[in-house]
């Protein structure tokens, strides 16, 4: 009992050392973490509920200021991240650096698939300047393919990291929870793997048929996703100031993506079920009835998944009006 009092004193301690404001006061990574995290927990808050209005507004203001804000400082936590790599441990230095471009890719997405950069870019595909339109199309085209290629890379990359925490140093609980958390981030790969390939037409095409695909890709998907990640991040910084132990790190990862990825997709399927889904695999025509593409598009489909398990475990029977 004494010992384990004088080790959370001595992690206490260790706590009160971190440094919240570096790298700089300009930058400061952990402030913007502590406020970007708490802005994700409102809105995945919101989220559980079924209120989805801060996802297209604020108060009587028709932007959503709370969640373009949540975007610009998980990005701006990033870059201070980033900025921060070189205190990590050597050899995990170009990991933290790798966690920080993928973290910047889940802020932009949070923006991306959001309703208000629709809006802004039927504003700008309306100028009498086709030039004008075509290039800035052009350009946002390629943002979707560059960021579609750095989250894939940087996802796949921390497999290699999981497997060398479980051959080489042996520490099963950390490899574990890198592993699943990364064939988590990488099943929300696929939207962007869709866009960067489709480009705007696709996303066009998927919000005809599903009218509130939007507000649930980002409230459902991105937000949550950005804010466990952030989570684990802090946790890894925890664990390498010698705070925490690799066992609780590594379980700690695991149950806030489980508690994240299982929580979002049963809130989402209850909230805004048929007007949004579940697909993994998302093409904007329905394959041919009894194909492959039909039958990897249903295995793949979260939603009758969900609704399966509100109407078995729940008795709740999620029926199209």
């Amino acid at each position: 009992m004494a010992k384990s009092t004088k080790s959370n004193l001595a992690a206490w301690q260790k706590c009160k050392k971190l440094k919240w404001s570096s790298p700089s006061r300009a930058l400061p990574h952990g402030l913007s973490g502590i406020v970007s995290v708490s802005l994700g927990m409102y809105l995945i808050a919101n989220s559980m509920i079924g209120n989805l209005s801060p996802y297209k507004r604020f108060m009587d203001v028709n932007v959503p200021i709370v969640l373009m804000l949540y975007s610009f400082l998980s990005a701006f936590n990033a870059v201070a991240g980033a900025q921060l790599s070189h205190l990590a441990w050597k050899e995990t230095q170009m990991i933290f650096r790798r966690c920080a471009f993928l973290q910047l890719c889940l802020a932009f997405y949070t923006l991306r698939f959001a309703p208000v950069f629709d809006q802004a870019l039927s504003t700008i595909q309306s100028i009498e300047n086709s030039v004008i339109s075509e290039v800035f199309m052009s350009w946002i085209h390629y943002f979707d393919v560059m960021f579609a290629i750095i989250l894939v890379f940087c996802t796949l990359s921390f497999q290699q990291v999981a497997f060398e925490q479980w051959i080489v140093h042996k520490k099963r609980a950390i490899a574990s929870a890198v592993s699943i958390g990364s064939l988590g981030i990488l099943l929300l790969s696929t939207y962007p793997i869709q866009l960067a390939i489709g480009g705007h037409s696709w996303w066009n095409c998927i919000q005809q048929t599903y009218s509130e695909q939007n507000v649930g890709m980002v409230g459902y998907i991105y937000v949550p996703a950005t804010v466990t990640f952030s989570l684990i991040l802090f946790s890894a910084t925890l664990y390498q100031r010698g705070i925490i132990s690799d066992v609780q790190f590594g379980i700690g990862a695991v149950v806030i993506t489980i508690v994240c990825l299982v929580g979002t997709v049963l809130s989402q399927e209850l909230h805004i079920p048929f007007v949004s889904t579940q697909r993994i695999y998302l093409p904007c025509q329905e394959p041919i009835e009894d194909s492959t593409e039909a039958y990897i598009l249903n295995t793949l489909d979260f939603s009758l998944y969900a609704r399966s398990f509100w109407r078995e475990v729940f008795g709740v029977h999620i029926e199209q009006n």
